[in-house]
């Protein structure tokens, strides 16, 4: 499993995750990656967290992680592969 963000004009780090993924280990990921991954396209004042509503996402330590440190967070519906970009680029890489 990976972890992946990305922008119009750049990517962001791609993070490799062994075993299963919980509420914790991906604050870990958001807390190593988020911010770094933001700098590289010079977006870091800018950007806005997209994220589907798995259930780590919605944890509420998650959510309390993210109000102070991502107050940028989009709301999602739930439900709603089709519109979740990061979606179309993993069928992207699986074609390859």
């Amino acid at each position: 499993m990976v972890w992946g963000c990305f922008a119009a004009s750049d990517m962001g780090n791609l993070v490799s995750i062994e075993n299963n993924m919980d509420q914790y280990k991906y604050i870990n990921i958001l807390k190593e990656n988020l911010k770094i991954s933001a700098q590289k396209p010079g977006i870091q004042n800018t950007f806005k967290l997209y994220q589907d509503n798995d259930p780590k996402h919605t944890a509420l330590n998650v959510c309390l992680w993210l109000l102070y440190n991502c107050p940028k967070a989009i709301k999602t519906p739930p439900y709603s592969p089709d519109l979740n970009p990061i979606e179309n680029a993993w069928h992207e890489l699986k074609k390859t």
